[in-house]
């Protein structure tokens, strides 16, 4: 159900940048559902600069973060009709508007980011954003890094023999549930916001995510093994209302567009620089135990799926990952 942004309680929630300037400006909503601290909101702080000068002060920038306006899927809808402006998808948007062209977030098919990038910069990429833009009113204009989605566990998993029957959360992703089954696994979707709960609860037992998220989520305070999976290479899709955009000049557009893909690319380095440090210290500083597996056999269980997934994906997105899947 789609969550109404009602601005009494938005500003009491929200933290507001930007400021009054000699002209209207014109707000920009910028939602989260992850909560800092992260690379993704040094990004977004760097866009918040960014436009600001780059309009002249004409528009400003609110940032609700935290999820309080509510998960990915809310999100998504409050774009769409432009409710929102702006936000940070995750794996999500390419699953729900175009699960044709979504092979980029299906697990332990892409090696790493840089091939994603690649991907998403190709023809098959542009045919990509042309549907999600012409079925949901979106402009994906921008990608950085967000690390790669690795398993944790109340125990350790070595082997996709550990997987059978484990209670584990995933996002709200269909493709997911599949891969995960195929690996014996008895996948759970649980939005974000509730995952911590579900896990202290025990209706989940494991959940998979980047280091960056664990740690904003404290999730090691609820589960004991971090499990170098590297299923999916996770990266952000930097995501513009078309609406919100095609009611500017094109000055005020191009000033939004061309901060967000400048802030993506700063984000981009600062996740470089910061991934280790973050794995390294859950592992360290807040005791998780580290398992270094061989993705071999999880790769050679999970691939029945993936050729079954591969069936209802675009021509031209099965030719482009065939190198990924020989």
């Amino acid at each position: 159900m789609l969550k109404p942004i009602l601005m009494t309680s938005a500003l009491a929630v929200g933290l507001v940048f930007g400021g009054t300037t000699g002209v209207t400006a014109l707000e920009l909503s910028f939602a989260l559902h992850t909560s800092p601290p992260g690379p993704e909101f040094q990004a977004v702080d760097k866009f918040v600069e960014l436009v600001k000068e780059r309009s002249k002060g004409e528009i400003t920038v609110k940032i609700f973060h935290s999820a309080v306006l509510g998960g990915e899927r809310d999100n998504l809808e409050q774009l769409t009709v432009n409710q929102v402006q702006m936000t940070l998808f995750g794996d999500t948007l390419p699953n729900v508007i175009a699960p044709e062209y979504a092979a980029t977030v299906v697990p332990f098919v892409f090696p790493g980011p840089e091939e994603v990038f690649e991907y998403w910069a190709s023809p098959v990429g542009a045919e990509a954003k042309k549907v999600i833009k012409d079925k949901a009113k979106l402009d994906v204009v921008a990608f950085f890094r967000r690390g790669d989605r690795h398993l944790t566990a109340k125990k350790p998993i070595n082997s996709p023999d550990d997987l059978k029957g484990l209670k584990m959360r995933v996002p709200e992703i269909p493709s997911w549930v599949r891969v995960w089954s195929e690996l014996g696994a008895r996948p759970t979707p649980v939005a974000w916001p509730e995952v911590f709960s579900s896990l202290q609860m025990g209706v989940v037992e494991a959940q998979e995510n980047p280091c960056f998220n664990v740690n904003q989520a404290k999730l090691y305070e609820v589960q004991s093994h971090l499990i170098y999976t590297a299923h999916v290479p996770a990266v952000w899709h930097w995501t513009i209302s078309s609406v919100f955009l095609e009611s500017l000049t094109p000055e005020l557009r191009e000033a939004v567009i061309s901060s967000a893909v400048d802030a993506a690319k700063y984000g981009d380095e600062v996740t470089k620089q910061q991934i280790d440090s973050v794995c390294t210290a859950l592992v360290e500083k807040n005791k998780m135990t580290a398992v270094k597996i061989d993705r071999g056999p999880f790769i050679a269980k999970a691939r029945p799926a993936i050729d079954e997934l591969s069936k209802n994906w675009a021509p031209s997105v099965v030719e482009a990952v065939a190198k990924y899947l020989k």
